[in-house]
């Protein structure tokens, strides 16, 4: 009888063992010509509820715009500790839900504190990984990102999930700050041009429906899908870098 040898019982051995390779894209620090900004850390939270954002933002106007109505289902896409989240839970009512989804399991826990704290029973707490949203499908009549789609570091697998958790005639809401006005003091790497939106949302199977120009800082953009069936294409790498010399 023939002998299998060591080293491939070794290595079947381990195959038994080891977990399967993750099949995920490498995160990007590049898409479409933009720099990806890095993801606020969850210690920074408390920035998230600091008093001047009103005047800063207009967030109670904003939220005014999405024409939320009760018995909706929402998703607030980057939740963080819940400063968004909590007020779309009330504009839903009893026979709504709002999804909360955050990739950083300490938002989830501070969200969790202030869903208990208020007594909310219609919020959906979901810990996302960077590459899916681990949205149902068909399910969402709104998806809102404030301030977070400028952080994904996989931008077509996040888009392509939402697509498909948006129900038809479902919108995606993109609130970013304004690059094209020097006047906003934010990071470059953190804010966003209309044009560059629409370029990205144009790419990932999205058109513009209608737009929202009076908050103080950012814009306000809503998208619907194109075509619900079409295929998005993967992103293109950045090329890499060129040897120093």
């Amino acid at each position: 009888m023939r002998r299998i040898p060591h080293f491939l019982l070794l290595a079947s051995l381990l195959a038994t063992l080891l977990p399967a390779q993750d099949d995920t894209p490498p995160p990007l620090t590049e898409y479409e010509g933009r720099v990806i900004a890095k993801t606020m850390h969850w210690k920074g939270a408390e920035w998230l509820m600091r008093r001047v954002r009103e005047e800063e933002e207009g967030p109670s106007q904003m939220r005014a715009q999405l024409q939320v109505k009760p018995g909706m289902t929402v998703c607030d896409m980057g939740c963080g500790n819940g400063y968004h989240t909590l007020p779309l839970a009330e504009m839903v009512g009893d026979q709504g839900t709002v999804y909360a989804v955050d990739v950083q399991p300490e938002m989830i826990a501070m969200l969790k504190q202030n869903i208990d704290s208020k007594g909310l029973k219609n919020i959906i707490p979901i810990n996302s990984s960077y590459s899916d949203p681990k949205l149902p499908p068909n399910t969402c009549d709104l998806i809102l990102l404030v301030d977070v789609y400028h952080e994904f570091s996989h931008p077509v697998q996040m888009l392509a999930g939402m697509r498909a958790a948006l129900k038809p005639g479902g919108q995606l809401v993109l609130v970013e700050f304004r690059a094209e006005d020097p006047a906003v003091p934010i990071k470059p790497e953190h804010k966003m041009s209309k044009a560059q939106i629409t370029k990205e949302m144009n790419a990932n199977g999205l058109h513009l429906t209608r737009q929202y120009d009076g908050l103080p800082w950012q814009h306000l953009m809503f998208f619907g899908k194109t075509d619900p069936a079409a295929t998005v294409p993967a992103p293109t790498p950045p090329p890499p870098p060129a040897p120093s010399k």
